[in-house]
């Protein structure tokens, strides 16, 4: 394994951490004035964030220590560009749920972590 997939697996669990304990680092959560804040279930948005995130770490370091001692080398180094994009783009189709302000719009759909 090298050390750039271990390092970006760690930031991914790292971050789903730091998003759970810092919500506002949620991007559109943290420009919401206090009532539409208040709309929002994050607790359930944060912890689906780490949850998501830490998978997303854990799939790379795990998916890249199997696919090199399989001795696929390429198919791991894909795994730090496909596992980050499939698991954001996770991130951004089901994080609306949780919001549940009356003006919705499909600008608020994205959730990304700053």
């Amino acid at each position: 394994m090298t050390v750039m997939n271990l390092n970006l697996g760690l930031f991914f669990i790292g971050l789903g951490f730091l998003v759970k304990a810092v919500p506002n680092l949620i991007a559109g959560y943290n420009t919401m004035n206090k009532e539409q804040k208040a709309n929002v279930d994050i607790q359930g948005l944060s912890t689906f964030m780490r949850n998501v995130f830490i998978v997303i770490g854990l799939v790379i370091i795990a998916g890249n220590f199997l696919l090199r001692l399989l001795e696929f080398p390429m198919i791991a180094s894909s795994l730090t560009f496909i596992v980050p994009f499939v698991g954001i783009t996770f991130v951004i189709v089901k994080s609306p749920k949780f919001d549940h302000n009356k003006q919705f719009t499909r600008s608020k759909m994205v959730y990304v972590v700053l």
